[in-house]
């Protein structure tokens, strides 16, 4: 429950740091900020500092900015959003995004500092300490998932009575695993900072993407660079994360809106805080890893062009800016509501999945 906590609170830091990219530049081009807020209402606490109420709302995941006139109204007043320039409103909407792709990559460059976990590879090997064979994903209803093994798990021994191998290699454990077909054998693996023992049976398959045990492993360590290199490493795997989620969100949406389907394990906040609370347990590498992740994520989905997102409100901004003309006020919020009711009935078709996992 600790943990669970724990996150909760980082998870709003990062919405925190969204938020305050908002209120800094709006304030910064003199505009009136009505209310700065953590958590969704209805408000449980607030307190007026200025023109501002900063308040605690009653739902602890999520946060706001309100600024005057972002409704377009008020376009008379030299203090409302509505009355800017579109480059202005732009660079107040991309502010968000910016502030947390800025703050993902300094996690990057931290956990590139401290040591964070990875994949061997040619290009990576020269930097990465305490290799050793790790579970990269377990499929379902294999023997690894009967057994209790979790991503991440690290394999420090295999054995069967009085046969054992020491830190085996990627071919070594499938070879040892498929010597023992349906007899139990004992697996001692590094799960954060616990040892643990796993009894697991290996089974007979003729499926080539199915495995003996049903898990996906390859060779993992702690990648640390030298200090001034973290800092170019941690920008471009970065600026390369938040790329790639950015075009996966595309083709996620594309699935979703002409197929009806969603493509591969989607996580809600439920799945997320689960999934943080237990990479928190597994150490500090593999947690600040997850949370510049996320924060790179946040700035990614947040830039796409959907309704009620920053992503459509810059769309329509420059929209403004080649026709001449803004958008008819009432279209725009019809719009940005019937986006947001989307995303909201998204959320709880993904929350009720991430719950009936939990059971």
């Amino acid at each position: 429950m600790l943990f669970i906590i724990i996150f909760i609170i980082c998870l709003n830091i990062l919405v925190f740091i969204h938020e305050l990219g908002h209120f800094l530049v709006a304030k910064r081009n003199g505009l009136k900020v009505e209310e700065f807020g953590m958590g969704i209402p209805p408000r449980i606490f607030g307190i007026k500092k200025g023109e501002t109420i900063y308040s605690l709302n009653a739902l602890p995941i999520g946060g706001f900015v309100r600024i005057y006139g972002e409704d377009g109204a008020h376009i008379e007043e030299k203090n409302s959003f509505a009355s800017r320039p579109p480059f202005t409103r732009a660079k107040i909407l991309i502010a968000g995004i910016v502030m947390n792709l800025i703050f993902g990559i300094m996690l990057f460059i931290i956990g590139l500092n401290i040591g964070i976990p990875t994949v061997v590879d040619e290009k990576n090997i020269a930097y990465v300490k305490d290799i050793k064979l790790s579970v990269l994903q377990v499929q379902k209803e294999s023997p690894a998932e009967t057994a209790g093994l979790k991503m991440g798990d690290r394999i420090l021994k295999v054995s069967y009575g009085k046969e054992e191998v020491l830190n085996p290699s990627v071919e070594e454990l499938q070879k040892f695993s498929k010597s023992y077909i349906g007899k139990e054998i004992t697996m001692n693996i590094e799960r954060g900072k616990q040892n643990l023992e796993i009894k697991i049976t290996p089974r007979e398959t003729n499926d080539e993407n199915q495995g003996a045990m049903g898990v996906v492993i390859g060779e993992t360590g702690f990648l640390r660079y030298p200090f001034f290199k973290t800092i170019w490493e941690g920008i471009k795997y970065g600026l390369g994360l938040f790329v790639n989620i950015f075009v996966m969100l595309f083709i996620f949406l594309k699935s979703l809106i002409f197929q009806g389907k969603m493509l591969g394990e989607v996580a809600g906040p439920v799945g997320i805080t689960v999934l943080g609370s237990e990479t928190l347990k597994l150490g500090i590498g593999y947690f600040l890893q997850f949370l510049a992740t996320l924060s790179v994520y946040l700035a990614a989905i947040n830039l796409v062009p959907f309704p009620a997102l920053d992503g459509s409100r810059i769309f329509f901004t420059l929209l403004e800016k080649i026709r001449g003309k803004a958008v008819s006020p009432k279209i725009e919020n019809l719009i940005h509501s019937i986006g947001f009711a989307i995303l909201l009935f998204i959320f709880f078709i993904i929350t009720y999945k991430d719950i009936a996992k939990l059971f």
